[in-house]
């Protein structure tokens, strides 16, 4: 990462220059050989520099280097790596200046590559590392289907999937925020399993397939672009139960699925339920029984806020800025806004009184901000309307249930069969 490829290709020309101009055994012996290529190679994988170690590869052919089987797997990597960066620009809203063929091209000069190993002329054969590499490619390359057609490549060559394997076909998955490929790839491990069980070889060191953190937290990520929240938080509660160890991240991934919503041909009465499973998540999160090092960060505050101004649940939401500060973080002007035009909308123009006080407390100025100063003036006219200031006593009263932060029993339930969910292992 960062610039050390850089400095690997640097110290790799420095050997070569050295023992290009040696008067001496000793200078000579420090020309780059195929390890040191293939070092420099896996800096630029690192960093997506494929172009870099496409050149590298070119050198060590006209300095009459073989690259081996590990170089050419890293090249490959290289160019997912390539992809995946590429694709992380388009997903943030950069569209218009990455298109899809350029996220793709390094992907297909991965491919190629792959078919260039294995043609009749070439000395080095793919091995499993490679093909892993070039399914992470596809993955990153939005090309879900050459993804299970590299699985099949590597079945035919007699070769084994890997968990690595299965990782990299999730992740296909993930990308493209297809569920029911996803699904299928749930059932490929445990039908490998099966498979090695049978031959007797599941207890040999390195061979059991079991469904780990990144295959779940990719299908996790998976339901929320298919925006299927409770199949998001189905697979939350199996990890658990399987004594899996999920982040924080994924724990936030499962909210924001929750927070946004079902698919557009949901019913309004099963979304009126998700900030409720949503909170209870965040309960989860903040609760004895969370996964060693999870706990709500900035994103986990931020996401829950908005969810529930925008479902009309501004004493939880006021309730979850408050355990944000606690955290010893100061919430964004935003989350307070959203907070504010929550109550408004709900028709209590004193309690968004409340929450402005919080605010000038973390030194904002909400005068400053046109819908607060509306909401502060809306506030400040029905107070003088019953003829009574607003203190604290005041505030106490306005909070209502659960506005002092303790939060009532949402009732979530999870009676939801698996089978209906489509996650079958």
């Amino acid at each position: 990462g960062g610039g050390r490829w850089q400095d690997g290709i640097r110290l790799l020309h420095e050997m070569r220059s050295r023992s290009a101009n040696a008067n001496n055994t000793a200078a000579v012996d420090c020309a780059p050989d195929v390890v040191a290529y293939t070092a420099a190679i896996a800096g630029c994988s690192e960093a997506g520099e494929y172009a870099h170690a496409m050149s590298l590869i070119a050198e060590m052919r006209r300095e009459g280097i073989r690259p081996n089987v590990v170089t050419f797997s890293a090249v490959i990597n290289a160019c997912a790596s390539a992809s995946a960066n590429l694709g992380r620009r388009r997903e943030e809203g950069d569209r218009s200046k990455v298109s899809l063929e350029e996220v793709r091209a390094p992907m297909a000069r991965a491919l190629r590559l792959l078919e260039a190993m294995k043609s009749p002329k070439s000395s080095v054969r793919p091995n499993i590392v490679t093909y892993n590499a070039a399914i992470r490619a596809c993955a990153e390359g939005l090309n879900l289907e050459g993804a299970f057609d590299l699985l099949r490549q590597l079945e035919e060559e007699g070769l084994r999937p890997t968990i690595v394997t299965y990782g990299s076909l999730m992740t296909a998955c993930e990308r493209v925020g297809d569920v029911e490929a996803a699904s299928k790839v749930f059932r490929m491990v445990k039908e490998t399993q099966e498979e090695k069980e049978e031959d007797g070889d599941s207890d040999r060191e390195g061979t059991h397939l079991k469904a780990n953190e990144i295959i779940y937290g990719a299908a996790i990520s998976c339901c929320r672009k298919a925006r299927q929240p409770e199949r998001a938080l189905l697979l939350l509660r199996k990890m658990i139960s399987e004594q899996l160890s999920p982040n924080t991240a994924t724990f936030n991934t499962v909210i924001a699925a929750l927070s946004e919503g079902g698919r557009p041909d949901s019913s309004a009465s099963a979304d009126g339920l998700l900030w409720e499973k949503a909170l209870a998540v965040y309960k989860v999160m903040k609760s004895k029984h969370a996964p060693p090092g999870v706990a709500p960060n900035r994103q986990t505050y931020s996401i829950l806020v908005r969810c529930l101004s925008a479902n009309l649940q501004p004493a939880f939401a006021e309730s979850v800025l408050a355990d944000m500060r606690e955290a010893g973080l100061v919430p964004d002007v935003d989350l307070y806004t959203a907070t504010v035009r929550s109550y408004e909308r709900c028709g209590s123009p004193i309690k968004a009184l409340g929450v402005m006080e919080s605010m000038r407390e973390v030194g904002y100025d909400f005068y400053e901000i046109k819908v607060l100063d509306e909401a502060f003036k809306n506030g400040v006219r029905i107070l003088n309307r019953v003829g009574r200031g607003f203190s604290s006593s005041d505030r106490q009263d306005v909070m209502g249930s659960g506005g002092d932060g303790d939060y009532v029993d949402v009732g979530v339930s999870y009676a939801m069969r698996e089978e209906e969910i489509g996650f079958d292992e």
